[in-house]
């Protein structure tokens, strides 16, 4: 485990007993942070989610796993106030730590391990957390009152609004280790391993054309479960599918860009590729699906 000074605890691990406020007053803090969080992101050109009060930016996407409750965390982290001109408060990454004139003799500079849901981390970083993947390059954003509210600590100022970059490097949990044996079970002899996790192999492959993943397309595709039972098909023999839309997989997005046009390949698909730690009402969570996919025509790219 790691070892922190109490100074350094403070900022990141333990939750403050926090004055009484008024909720009026808290309430009108609340939105005014959020307006100013939003114009910081809008002045970086960001794309953000915002889910339980914290604002996620995917700053180098990732297709690892989703950090789930309960799973076992490692990651890096520097945390500062998103203001024009950043004050860092607080880091485990040495070379930031010095830049910024921490005190470099309270810190332990390694990653940051953690139980997700479980350790007493500040409320913001506790439920930002939970919207990170591996090996995925993020910043969270909270206003206050998932932070220290109207507390003094350290250099922060009462009602900051705090921000932290984050590099998940390693993740373990029940759900991923199901899934790990769910895949051992699945024949992958022929396959091929994509960088992004995806299974692939070409059933007939045609030409050197590929779609890219801003491209619609005219084919078909089938998704099912290891056992073989449907879990969708396209809707005709020759659909129009945007691959650009929010409505299918990545996995789908993906498989179509590796399918040559006029060809036919199979994929096996962890579910970081599908639909991940939640599933939906068709689909366990952790659970990888099998997909083939024909490509006829490339219609556009965007």
């Amino acid at each position: 485990m790691i070892r922190l000074s109490s100074i350094y605890f403070s900022f990141i691990l333990i939750v403050l007993l926090f004055s009484g406020c008024d909720n009026s007053l808290e309430d009108d803090m609340r939105y005014d942070e959020e307006e100013n969080i939003e114009s910081y992101i809008s002045k970086k050109g960001w794309e953000y989610t915002k889910s339980n009060g914290v604002y996620h930016i995917a700053i180098q996407p990732s297709y690892g796993y989703e950090v789930n409750n309960g799973d076992t965390v490692e990651f890096w982290y520097t945390g500062y106030t998103p203001e024009s001109t950043p004050l860092v408060f607080d880091t485990n990454i040495e070379s930031v730590a010095v830049s910024a004139n921490l005190d470099v003799n309270v810190r332990t500079f390694e990653p940051l391990r953690v139980i997700a849901g479980e350790t007493n981390l500040i409320e913001g970083l506790k439920r930002g957390l939970l919207l990170t993947r591996l090996n995925q390059k993020s910043t969270i954003i909270f206003p206050s009152y998932l932070g220290f509210k109207d507390q003094i600590v350290g250099p922060l100022e009462a009602w900051s609004s705090l921000a932290y970059d984050i590099e998940v490097v390693y993740l373990n949990g029940k759900g991923i280790q199901t899934e790990a044996q769910k895949l051992s079970q699945i024949d992958l002899s022929g396959y091929t391993l994509h960088s992004s996790g995806l299974y692939y192999q070409s059933v007939v492959d045609t030409s050197s054309l590929h779609p890219s993943e801003t491209s619609t397309v005219y084919g078909w595709y089938k998704c099912t479960f290891p056992d073989g039972s449907s879990v969708e098909e396209s809707s005709t023999p020759n659909a129009e599918i945007d691959l650009t839309s929010e409505d299918i997989t990545d996995a789908l997005r993906l498989g179509f860009t590796l399918t040559s046009k006029g060809g036919t390949f199979k994929f096996v698909a962890p579910s970081p590729l599908c639909y991940g730690k939640n599933g939906n009402d068709t689909v366990d969570p952790y659970q990888p699906l099998l997909y083939t996919v024909r490509l006829d025509s490339i219609k556009s790219s965007k």
